[in-house]
């Protein structure tokens, strides 16, 4: 919930060094993210909200933290599904801080070249607008179903991770047509 709209909204969140980014899930196909916005952390202080009625925004909360900005009256207030979530993201958030106050200590940064750099390298792969369907060749397929993809000897095994995607469950589309039909012999 954001002000001035104070409208309740799911979204997915992101947590980055100096940046939450928020998303917006497909309302079709379920399993894609839009990107909707970005909240910069170094001007926000987060506040752990006590389960009950909340006084800026005159609603009934539980499971709830805010994020208010430190120079404005911009307040965000998140709801977890439980309270274990919202103590991780909490705890999240105290990391991020730390994180980026020890990048301070130690002078990392990352120049604005770079930074420009990144953001051209992500405008070049990825158009503008919904995301299209993209065609691979059909040999890019067998290599990705192979049961054993083979791995270069020189990569340490701590660095070596399998990644599964969720099945989906079979379509019943053709087993259904045939009860919509209004014609049948």
């Amino acid at each position: 919930i954001s002000q001035p709209q104070a409208k309740s909204k799911q979204r997915t969140f992101f947590l980055f060094d100096h940046q939450v980014v928020f998303c917006k899930k497909d309302l079709l196909r379920r399993d894609i993210l839009y990107y909707k916005s970005r909240i910069d952390t170094d001007s926000m202080d987060v506040v752990d909200v006590e389960d009950g009625k909340d006084k800026d925004f005159n609603i009934s909360v539980k499971n709830a933290f805010k994020l208010q900005n430190k120079f404005t009256n911009e307040i965000h207030l998140f709801c977890a599904k439980k309270s274990s979530v919202k103590q991780r993201w909490l705890q999240a958030f105290e990391n991020e801080r730390k994180q980026v106050q020890l990048d301070k200590e130690t002078g990392f940064a990352i120049t604005e070249v770079q930074k420009k750099q990144a953001m051209m390298n992500a405008k070049k792969s990825h158009p503008a607008g919904k995301p299209k369907a993209v065609t691979r060749p059909y040999y890019d397929f067998l290599t990705l179903r192979q049961k054993h993809p083979m791995l270069p000897s020189t990569v340490p095994q701590q660095q070596v991770y399998m990644l599964a995607e969720p099945k989906r469950k079979p379509s019943n589309f053709w087993q259904n047509i045939g009860r919509l039909t209004p014609f049948k012999k």
